[in-house]
């Protein structure tokens, strides 16, 4: 009977099989986790970052213009109807934008930023629309006129968004 193990070819025992698969499956798992890194978009790392930062005094006087003014909004959406209404108080501008763009930025996902042009209606009221609906995590809100240079001001906020939601903008500057 022993003499008859010894005679076997060595594919039929199960144990070298065994030790052939760990290395080979170590293998392939690092050729699918390379794919992955290279193949795979890092939305959280801006490629411009140094121009990002020179631009900070610039973000930094943009609120301290809103704060100069006096300017704050009120932002309600309903995710259901996708529409965006906001009341703008314009403090010391002399009259109301006829549009004012309003850029929701995801927290983490990029790819899921929406930018919304906001039309003037009756007084003090903005409103617009939006293809899809809001998804639930942190959104930062910014409201910003660039239309002239000398009025170059900007209103932003972080908020946790629900499916019916109140954000505040108001400049602390």
């Amino acid at each position: 009977m022993q003499s008859t193990d010894k005679n076997k070819p060595w594919h039929s025992y199960p144990l070298v099989w065994m030790m052939i698969a760990i290395p080979f499956s170590a293998v392939i798992m690092g050729v699918v986790m390379i794919w992955l890194a290279v193949d795979t978009d890092d939305g959280l790392v801006a490629d411009d970052y140094y121009k990002q930062g020179l631009e900070i005094n610039r973000v930094l006087s943009r609120d301290k213009k809103a704060a100069e003014l006096g300017l704050s909004a009120i932002i309600e959406f309903d995710n259901s109807a996708r529409i965006i209404r906001m009341q703008f108080d314009k403090g010391s501008l002399e009259t109301f934008p006829n549009s004012l763009p309003l850029r929701l930025q995801h927290a983490t996902r990029e790819n899921s930023d929406i930018t919304v042009l906001l039309d003037h209606g009756i007084a003090n009221q903005y409103i617009g629309h939006v293809k899809q609906s809001i998804s639930e995590g942190i959104w930062y809100f910014e409201v910003a006129d660039n239309s002239e240079i000398d009025s170059d001001w900007k209103l932003n906020a972080r908020s946790h968004v629900r499916s019916n939601n109140v954000i505040h903008l108001q400049s602390d500057q």
